[in-house]
């Protein structure tokens, strides 16, 4: 459970990311979108990458999440 203060300050920091990420595409929301999605799509592939050179026991079965809950 996230403390009603830890909570407050992510909510900030989420707030200040989205602003930094709509100045650099010059407050065009179409286009930091598509930005994230490709950045997110990048990452993606990097953790499917990563995960299949990581070996069962090195990280103690330990598996990474594809999807969101």
């Amino acid at each position: 459970m996230i403390h009603t203060t830890q909570a407050h300050a992510s909510d900030k920091i989420e707030t200040d990311l989205v602003e930094v990420i709509l100045a650099a595409h010059n407050g065009d929301a179409v286009a930091a979108l598509r930005e994230v999605i490709a950045d997110a799509s990048f990452l993606h592939e990097e953790l499917r990458t990563a995960s299949s050179f990581l070996s069962h026991g090195a990280a103690r079965g330990w598996r990474p999440e594809f999807t969101r809950e």
